[in-house]
């Protein structure tokens, strides 16, 4: 293993340019992890947006409530598979250049998005969309570990997750309102404009890695871990296919129920108005943004993994349950469950730091991406199969295919939604699609037992060699 120079020790670095003499865990560590943290913030923003548009899309493009979210949800097939190559390429190559080029992606992916006018033509540019926003927590992630120490793993994990959260906040009512006086067209075009800023001044303010990062491995580890050999590695441990299906889990009120069906499900089981409903999908958002750096903060310090993990699989479990008891609650009981649910599932965040606690530390990155892409597999599968049940139990019910959406207005709302989109459908149709979600938790709650307490500390045992 090559000698380098221990990251505090105020040495001059060799690496040229604007990483030449910068230490770990000092203050600018927080600027660069921040640039690419609000990447992640704006890349939650676009993920979510068509939650809030579902309506809108459903009318403008006369199809089906199964249709736009296959067409929707190419952002998530997209996303996940590029999650394999992801950490690889920033094991390689690093932040700089490739999280950059990700935005421009993402923005990209906005402007086609915005300007198409059939449904094809909109899930191709969700296609764009997911591709370059699969780098962004893993970039934010992987900045982490290059400029923080690894004590500060979790808590760090956790506070990117709560930026992503406030994305979603933003990507609720904030959508809902600029859709009402603008169209859902202009909302997403000029997101596609804030990408490409966003891109250019990663690409400015990131620096290079720095020397002392650079050699913490010798050449002759680099040159034989290749892509393939990496995946393998990762895959063949049990430890990462439980850590990823209770990460995938924990996740799903965030990909399934807040990104895709959430506000349509209110709405249609509660009676309630659009600005009403992502009020209620926002307070999940809330929980994680609080609940991730509490909880990250409190792993770290106890040096306990497994047990907040099981404390989030049981709550979500809990409040899933009574989540699906929609027709049933209050608006004021719905926004406290949601919050509840938000807090327990934002344990999630702690998976991440598990996961490279698990693997070589040479592959930090491509073990997040591993575990991130077995989270957004589940949740790509979840976002289309929860339509298609929908669309069968409507034609189950009435003999025929849903209706075409037509618009119609809210009482107390200029929100203009596709009301016939869901015409026929009752709150047990709903129900039955959504009942796979809580009984998928109750599964994790058992998956929590074979868990490896890793501590806070590397406890990889696994060789590197073929």
């Amino acid at each position: 293993m090559a000698q380098i120079p221990h990251p505090h020790s105020g040495k001059k670095l060799s690496e040229s340019g604007i990483g030449r003499e910068l230490l770990q865990g000092k203050w600018y560590a927080w600027a660069f992890w921040g640039i690419v943290a609000t990447f992640y913030l704006y890349e939650f923003f676009i993920r979510v947006t068509p939650s809030v548009i579902l309506p809108e899309l459903t009318k403008d493009f006369d199809v089906t409530p199964g249709s736009t979210a296959t067409a929707m949800s190419t952002y998530l097939w997209v996303y996940a598979p590029m999650q394999l190559a992801v950490g690889v390429l920033l094991d390689r190559w690093g932040s700089k250049y490739v999280v950059s080029t990700a935005a421009m992606l993402c923005a990209v992916g906005c402007i086609l998005f915005s300007m198409a006018d059939e449904l094809f033509m909109a899930g191709f540019g969700r296609g764009f969309i997911g591709f370059g926003s699969a780098f962004a927590f893993v970039g934010a992630i992987y900045v982490a570990t290059v400029w923080f120490p690894p004590n500060r793993l979790g808590l760090i994990a956790g506070i990117t997750l709560s930026v992503g959260m406030i994305g979603e906040i933003i990507g609720q009512y904030p959508v809902s309102v600029l859709t009402t006086d603008y169209g859902w067209q202009k909302v997403v075009f000029w997101s596609g404009i804030i990408g490409a800023f966003l891109g250019l001044c990663m690409l400015i303010l990131i620096p290079r890695r720095p020397s002392w990062f650079e050699n913490r491995f010798s050449h002759d580890d680099e040159r034989r871990i290749g892509v393939l050999h990496s995946l393998f590695i990762l895959l063949k441990n049990p430890q990462i296919w439980i850590i990823g299906l209770i990460s995938a889990v924990l996740y799903l009120p965030m990909s399934v129920i807040a990104a895709l069906w959430g506000t349509s499900y209110l709405e249609e089981t509660m009676n309630i108005d659009t600005d009403q409903s992502t009020a209620i999908i926002t307070m999940l958002a809330v929980g994680w943004l609080f609940g991730c750096p509490i909880f990250g903060r409190l792993s770290d310090s106890f040096e306990n993994r497994r047990l907040p993990i099981l404390i989030g699989c049981i709550g979500g479990t809990l409040t899933l349950g009574l989540f699906l008891l929609a027709p049933q609650l209050s608006f004021t009981t719905m926004l406290i469950l949601v919050l509840v649910m938000g807090l327990c599932t934002s344990t999630q965040s702690i998976t991440f730091a598990i996961v490279i606690e698990v693997s070589p530390r040479q592959l930090a990155a491509t073990a997040v991406s591993t575990c991130n892409f077995i989270t957004m597999m589940l949740a790509g599968l979840l976002q289309v199969a929860i339509g298609w049940i929908l669309d069968w139990r409507m034609n189950l019910g009435h003999g025929l295919a849903p209706a075409p959406a037509r618009a119609t207005v809210h009482g107390n709302s200029n929100h203009v939604v596709a009301q016939n989109a869901y015409e026929g459908a009752t709150s047990g149709d709903f129900i039955y699609a959504l009942a796979v979600i809580p009984l998928l938790f109750a599964v994790t709650i058992v998956l929590s037992f074979f868990l490896k307490e890793t501590r806070g500390r590397n406890i990889c045992e696994l060789s590197l060699d073929p």
